[in-house]
Formats: C-alpha cells, sequence, structure tokens
C-alpha cells in the first residue's frame, strides 16, 4: 500500500525543482543577437575567467594545505583534543560565510589585527586587502578546515594491519608517507578539489563584501546584481544557465566517487602510530597543529575576541536586532524540523524501494541536480514567480524556508539513506518472521536512526541560521534575518554593534552543531551506536 506514495513524493519534488524554472522562462528573451552579443562581450569574458580563477586557486590552496594538518592529526588521533580539533574542522564547513567576511577585515583589514601588530600593509607594500586577496585567504580559511576532514576520513580508512605490516618491515617514516599515506589521499584529492572548486565558484556573500568592486566580481554576484539592480533578467539567466553547465562538470566529478556519509560520519580507528614517538616528529606535528588550528580557526577566535571585548550592552539589543534573531531563528528551526522529517520519509521510502532501481535512481538524480545549482537561481525563479507576493513576510518565511529545505534535503538524504538501508536489511528476517507491517517496523527502527535525525536538525539549522545568499534576495528595510543585518552593520563600518551579532550568530551556531557532533552523535553511524 505505501508504494501508492512513490510518484506522489516525485512529483512533488519535481514539482518545486521546476517552478522557478518556469519563472525563469518566462522571463527569458530568446534574441540570438544579443545572446551572442553578450557572450563576445569582455565584461562577461572577465566574469567567467574570474570566477574560474579564483575557485581554482582557493580550492588548491585549500587542498594543498590541508594534507600536512591531515597528516599530523592523523598520526595523533588516540588524543582527545584531535577529536575536538576535528569537530571544529567540521563546523567550519557549515559556520557562516558572512563571519568569514567579519574576521578577515578584523584580522587582515587595514586596521586589523596582523597590520596593527606586524605592519603587514607597509612591509608587504599592500594598499587594500580587498579583491583577490580576500577572497582567497576567506576561502582559504573556511575550505582548508572541510579538506582536512575529508582526508583525515581517508587516512583514517586505512587498516591498522597495514601499519603493522610497515612496521615489522621496518619501513621509514618517509616510505610509510610516500607508499601508504600519500597514495590514500591521492585517491580523493581530486574529488576533494573538485567539491571546494565548486563551493568557491559558487561563493557569494565572500566575493560580494570581499571583492571590492567589478573587476572582482564573478558570475554568482553578477546574477544577483543583474537581477536585482539592473533588473535585467535577461543575462541573469544566461549567467545562470552558463554557471549550471561548469558545475555540472565539477560537481559530477566531486560527488561521483564521495560515498554517502564519509565527512559527516568520522569512525576513529584507534592504533598508535609506528612513528608518533619519534621526538622530531612529535615537535614538528605539535607545531603543524598549532600553527594551523590558531591560522584556521582564527576566524572563530577572531569572532569571540570581539564580542567579549566590546562588551555586551543591553543598548544594541534593539528592536531590529531582536527582530532579526527571531527572524532566523523561526526560519533556522522551522527548516530544521521539515529537513529532518521529509529527509527520514524520503529515505523510508527509497529504503523501501531499495528493488526498484527506477524510481531510487530517479529520486537520487533529482537530489543530485539540486547540488548543481546555485541558491541564487532558485531564490531568482522564486523572486520571479512570487511576484507582488514576494513583498508580504508570509510569503518570504514560506519562500526562504522552501528553498533552504530543497538545498539541505539532499544532504539529509545523504546522512540518513545508507543507516536505514543497513538496519533495515539487518533486521528484515525479523520483520518478516513476526509478519510486522512497514508502518511498525520503522516505528520500531525509529530509535536506531534518532541520533542521526538529530544530527541532521542540528547540521540544517546551522546552515540556514547563518544563511546569507538566499535571504538577499527577500530581505527589505522591514525584513532581516541576523546574516543580513550583519551585512548591513559591516557596509556602513558600525563594527562595535557588528561585532555583538557577530559573536551571537558564531556562540549559538557552535552550541548546536558541536554539542551534537560531540555528545549526542559522536561520528558514529546508527547502527553501531544502537549496540
Amino acid at each position: 500500500m505505501y508504494y501508492k506514495y512513490n510518484y506522489s513524493v516525485l512529483f512533488i519534488f519535481g514539482l518545486i525543482i521546476l517552478l522557478p524554472f518556469i519563472g525563469i522562462f518566462s522571463k527569458i528573451n530568446f534574441d540570438l543577437n544579443n545572446i551572442y552579443n553578450f557572450f563576445q562581450n569582455s565584461y562577461t569574458h572577465r566574469l567567467i575567467y574570474f570566477s574560474l580563477y579564483q575557485a581554482f586557486l582557493s580550492a588548491l590552496l585549500s587542498c594543498f594545505l590541508a594534507i600536512p594538518f591531515a597528516l599530523a592529526l592523523n598520526r595523533h588521533k588516540n588524543l582527545k583534543i584531535i577529536k575536538f580539533i576535528i569537530s571544529l574542522c567540521g563546523f567550519c564547513f557549515v559556520i557562516p560565510t558572512i563571519l568569514i567576511v567579519f574576521a578577515v577585515i578584523k584580522l587582515f583589514g587595514n586596521n586589523g589585527f596582523y597590520n596593527s601588530y606586524f605592519n603587514l600593509y607597509e612591509n608587504l607594500s599592500i594598499e587594500t586587502i580587498f579583491g583577490i586577496k580576500a577572497i582567497l585567504i576567506a576561502h582559504i580559511l573556511l575550505n582548508t578546515p572541510f579538506a582536512t576532514r575529508l582526508f583525515f576520513q581517508s587516512l583514517n580508512s586505512i587498516p591498522s594491519k597495514y601499519y603493522e605490516i610497515s612496521s615489522s618491515l621496518n619501513i621509514t617514516f618517509f616510505g610509510n608517507l610516500l607508499k601508504l599515506e600519500i597514495p590514500y589521499i591521492r585517491q580523493n584529492f581530486f574529488t576533494v578539489f573538485s567539491i571546494i572548486f565548486s563551493l568557491c565558484f559558487l561563493s557569494f556573500a565572500i566575493v560580494m563584501a570581499l571583492g571590492g568592486g567589478p573587476m572582482y566580481s564573478t558570475i554568482e554576484v553578477a546574477i544577483y546584481q543583474y537581477a536585482l539592480f539592473e533588473l535585467n533578467f535577461n543575462k541573469a539567466i544566461l549567467l545562470s544557465f552558463l554557471q549550471i553547465f561548469i558545475c555540472l562538470f565539477f560537481l559530477f566529478i566531486g560527488f561521483y566517487k564521495l560515498k554517502g556519509s564519509n565527512f559527516f560520519e568520522i569512525d576513529q580507528i584507534n592504533f598508535i602510530h609506528p612513528h608518533k614517538e619519534y621526538k622530531a616528529i612529535k615537535i614538528i606535528d605539535f607545531l603543524i597543529i598549532v600553527f594551523f588550528s590558531i591560522f584556521l580557526f582564527s576566524p572563530i577566535l577572531s569572532v569571540i575576541y570581539h564580542f567579549i571585548n566590546n562588551g555586551i550592552y543591553f543598548s544594541l539589543i534593539n528592536e531590529k536586532f531582536l527582530e532579526s534573531f527571531f527572524n532566523s531563528l523561526i526560519i533556522s528551526i522551522t527548516t530544521g524540523i521539515i529537513v529532518s522529517i521529509s529527509g527520514f520519509i524520503i529515505s523510508s521510502i527509497l529504503v523501501i524501494n531499495y528493488k526498484n532501481m527506477i524510481f531510487q535512481q530517479s529520486i537520487f538524480l533529482i537530489s543530485s541536480s539540486i547540488i548543481i545549482i546555485s541558491p541564487i537561481i532558485f531564490s531568482l525563479g522564486y523572486f520571479i514567480v512570487l511576484g507582488e507576493l514576494r513583498y508580504l513576510h508570509f510569503f518570504k518565511y514560506f519562500v526562504i524556508v522552501l528553498i533552504n529545505c530543497l538545498f539541505l534535503l539532499p544532504f539529509s538524504i545523504l546522512i540518513l539513506f545508507n543507516n536505514l538501508k543497513n538496519i533495515f536489511l539487518n533486521f528484515e528476517n525479523f520483520q518478516q518472521t513476526f509478519r510486522i507491517s512497514i508502518r511498525n517496523y520503522f516505528i520500531i527502527l525509529l530509535p536506531m536512526i534518532k541520533k542521526n535525525i538529530i544530527f541532521v536538525f542540528a547540521f540544517s539549522t546551522v546552515i540556514t541560521f547563518g544563511d546569507f545568499t538566499i535571504i538577499s534576495f527577500f530581505k527589505d528595510q522591514n525584513f532581516d534575518t541576523l546574516p543580513s543585518y550583519l551585512y548591513k552593520l559591516i557596509s556602513v563600518y558600525k563594527f562595535n554593534e557588528a561585532s555583538f551579532v557577530a559573536g551571537v550568530i558564531l556562540i549559538l551556531s557552535m552550541i548546536i552543531f558541536l554539542l551534537i557532533d560531540n555528545l549526542n552523535y559522536q561520528g558514529k553511524s546508527a547502527i553501531k551506536t544502537c549496540r
């Protein structure tokens, strides 16, 4: 009887994705001369070139910096502090990008920490940090921890017997590094590079705030500017399709080999690394871990420092702040609940239909297609479809929650599906023996996957709480969330108020994510947790 819901889910899922494209196609003008002239324009060429250039450099630097950090962490992974560092690397994946913008200005700006104490600008002959330098720094701070966690997971998958064999053969440190550890990293290097390239290519808040002008604009920012400031939907839509085409190639490569929940689950294999006790290696690893931890987590340290240093004044908790805070809270919690429940329902339907490969692959194809499309494109589509309704608060809430859910649902399925399928198949014989109905069977299985669902909720809530991309299309003078309110404060150089808002966003995000990741979820799959 549950199979009748299959095509209803497929239809609703497909309609939500197609609706913004209907709006986009309704505005496009298929004039071949205009299209040809647009793509021959030198500014369009510069947009494409700079988008690819900054994404390539950001991804390459992030990956190469992550390798020594991941290797050092892997050699000492039995220490509790390493688990906390790995959790922080996971948090950096979901940290609001607007906080990275704030931290880069505070650390590397003209009046920032490094220039104040080390006279950075004069010594390196730097006129301004804005432009390609700020964009690269921000992307490195955001993505190197992400790459570190993925490379760490690759190293973590090396069977302990391989190290035992290398010890018995008296293989040197460099032999072990070159013949065992580097090959495991190399297997996933291009996958990690492709994913980070796509994330940087689709970067919005960082480029918009730190680009410093049209010269350092990207396709993502140009789509927003064409749509909202010039009201030139034709150019925005042409750039949107170009962006989808480029992302399609890199994300297909990136997600093709990346198994479901590798990033989200760290099931540590505890053993003594054969070379970790060497004094020289211990010192080098200590310096690497301390240096990279201070540098990569400096945005977190900077935001917390300025939050505490400026103090908490009740005058900062004004009506605008409270309105933005509650808007963020309502949108993020609503999104977290919907993504958790819908992710569980869709994963359950996929598991029930594990023999129906056509239906299962159709759902996976639709959910994967969401990942290759920028939030800007969906926001633009719904912005057009809503028309005058977009100015009503109810529809603002509804569309912002809907688009956030749309982009987080693939990650929800990614986290829940494999674990749910394993549990379902492991206990399927009991279900058939005792003739338990599918409904009751899933009620029985629910406690076993509860921790995964809580993790999905925390993950979705934190990402939505710090979202700036989607809200940028629907914010106005009377409607803001904390990230858009923070952007306004930074734009008018109100850094005391900005420090307070940034601190609130960071502390709430960290409490939600790290508490769930360390105490509740603990990086283990549900099937292992329930035993």
